[in-house]
């Protein structure tokens, strides 16, 4: 959680908006229709990163992300938001990857403290 919102939302309590948002269940979210071509790209690109043999990911690589926008004529300004955007989403996906990695290995960890 970010702490300097909760802060803020402390200090203004009746600004709702500013209320932090405990899941991504609770974030108010509609895909709207100029989301589809980063949710294209990334459907496109997730596997091409590097993966770790021990487990983990890192992020999409750039060569990947700015071949993806030359074959689809992304240039200029919509390249920054292009690479921008794509590297939000991706962060995301990380960030899921290794809460979802980190919740297995606690499992892990106590069904062997069980034994």
């Amino acid at each position: 959680m970010l702490e300097w919102l909760e802060e803020l939302f402390e200090q203004e309590p009746d600004q709702e908006w500013l209320r932090p948002r405990q899941s991504p269940a609770e974030q108010d979210f509609e895909p709207q229709a100029w989301h589809a071509m980063y949710f294209e790209a990334f459907d496109a690109l997730q596997y091409d990163r590097f993966f770790g043999a021990m487990g983990g990911e890192g992020p999409i690589y750039y060569s990947a992300l700015s071949q993806y926008a030359r074959d689809h004529g992304i240039s200029g300004d919509r390249l920054k938001r292009f690479h921008t955007f794509m590297n939000a989403i991706d962060g995301e996906w990380l960030k899921i990857q290794r809460e979802c990695a980190e919740a297995a290995e606690a499992e892990r960890k106590s069904k062997d403290a069980q034994r």
